[in-house]
Order: C-alpha cells, then structure tokens, then sequence
C-alpha cells in the first residue's frame, strides 16, 4: 500500500475517533474537515488552570508522511503560556525529536492540555512567560487569566457530522446520556455526559456544543 494512503486510512480512523470520544477538554472545530490533512480543533480551558472558561480554536497540519513525522500544532487565539509562542505555535519536544509513530492525534491533544496545567520551562517559546511563572506565579496566572478572558471568551460550537450524529445519538437512546470516561491529565478522571438541544450536541460541563446538518 502507498505510504500515503496508509497515512489517510489512519487519519480518517483518528478524525471519527475525535468526533465519537474525543479525548479531555478536547472536541471538534466548528467547520466541516474539507482536507484531512488540515484540522481545527476545539480546546475547552481545562479546570484547575489559568485558562479554565476559556474556548481555545487550535490549527492541527498534519504532514503527508504521518505518522513518520510530527503533526504541527497553532493556537489560533493569543495564549499567554511559556510553552505556546507569540504566533500561536505549540512547542513541545514530542513535535520535534521526541517525536514517535505510535503518536495519535488524540494523545498530542492530551500533552498540549496537560502542558496548559503544567509548563515544560526547560523547553520555553516564550522566555519572559517561564521566567514570570518559575518566580512570579502569582503574576504570571493573572495575566493569563486576562488573556483568556480577553482572547478566548467567545463560545465556539463544534461541527458533528450526521454519520456521528446518528451513532451518539443511538448510544444516548441506549443508556440516557453517552457518558465517556477521560483522563483529564491531572491524574484524575472526568465523566462527561451528552445531550441533544434541537440540532446541537451538548456536554453536561457546560462548555462544548456540537452541530449538525
């Protein structure tokens, strides 16, 4: 099999995964995915940080040799973080040499929120960011506090395709609610429950909405 056909099999397999379970704090763009090579994704500010309340849109590339090589992955809001820089890109070391295949796109997703609970300093985007959180924490968690609240307040509802529509839709038919264990990356485990409102998906938390067509 071609390598690319390979890399768009498990990419179709890791998008319907991300519509179906998506991991923690973590859900669907609000547009349609016209190019499998090029994601958006929702990061809902996740619970115990400065960015809690926040709706964070994330640009996930993903290169034609995946999983051979690192996705790329770009805030689209400002975040103050010293692991995100000022154009939005996340900078990790599994995006660069410690990048392995066995990488899914959903367990990125994971290490960017568990790096929005706990910056890496020793790999810093943003110098001034690392240096005001290892001496100033106090500081540095109102001033992201006021970047989130200032970039990335607005609500941002998620696009579920009929397809995943239907089957959520079956299961909450099923036992009530599609309720979905996730490790929210803080050694704790989160339960979240969906629901239907007209034509959007809800989460119980609050935060995510899904629509469709």
């Amino acid at each position: 099999m071609p390598e690319c056909d390979w890399a768009v099999r498990r990419i179709r397999k890791e998008l319907n995964l991300l519509w179906l379970d998506p991991p923690a704090f973590c859900r669907p763009g609000p547009a349609p995915v016209t190019d499998l090579f090029h994601w958006e994704v929702v990061i809902d500010g996740p619970d115990g940080s400065p960015y809690a309340g926040g709706t964070f849109p994330v640009d996930v590339a993903i290169p034609k040799k995946y999983p051979m090589k690192p996705l790329k992955i770009t805030f689209k809001t400002k975040v103050y973080h010293p692991n995100i820089g000022p154009e939005g890109r996340m900078a990790l070391d599994i995006f660069g040499e410690w990048w392995s295949p066995a990488i899914t796109i959903s367990t990125a997703l994971l290490s960017v929120v568990s790096v929005l609970y706990d910056p890496l300093l020793d790999l810093p985007a943003r110098r001034d960011a690392a240096l005001q959180y290892r001496h100033q924490r106090g500081l540095f968690e109102q001033k992201a506090r006021r970047w989130t609240h200032r970039y990335a307040s607005a609500p941002v509802a998620s696009f579920c395709p009929a397809a995943a529509r239907k089957e959520l839709l079956e299961e909450a038919a099923t036992t009530g609610a599609v309720a979905r264990r996730r490790f929210c990356g803080v050694g704790k485990w989160r339960f979240f429950g969906w629901y239907w409102v007209g034509n959007e998906l809800r989460a119980e938390n609050g935060h995510a909405t899904m629509s469709g067509m």
